[in-house]
């Protein structure tokens, strides 16, 4: 009798501990959702450089895939394989839940070389 509640209880903190950690990790995990949609399998992190945000994404054996520098309230493209996801996305009819991805026809970030180590 003792145990229904002990298991109820371990799966409300299991589930507080998944939340927690998607809040914190929203950027990146939102950035793993958009390349899910273009077709692309990836894990990706982000990390502040020079006052920057910058988002790195990783295919799934470690490989760089895309960069990105958030700019207000997108990610803009900051490499090549960053550019074919905006172009995949594009034919995507279904964007709801995604964050903004752009490529910028001007002033396009020049990722910095610390971002894939």
């Amino acid at each position: 009798m003792k145990a229904k509640p002990l298991v109820i209880g371990g799966a409300i903190a299991a589930l507080a501990v998944i939340g927690l950690n998607d809040l914190r990790n929203k950027d990146a995990n939102a950035l793993e959702r958009a390349h899910d949609r273009a077709g692309l399998q990836v894990d990706c992190s982000t990390a502040k450089i020079d006052g920057d945000k910058w988002g790195a994404c990783r295919y799934k054996n470690g490989a760089p895939a895309s960069a990105w520098l958030e700019r207000d309230d997108a990610w803009v493209a900051a490499n090549g394989n960053a550019h074919k996801v905006v172009e995949r996305l594009a034919r995507v009819q279904d964007l709801a839940g995604l964050p903004t991805l752009q490529s910028a026809a001007t002033s396009a970030p020049a990722m910095p070389s610390e971002l894939f180590k």
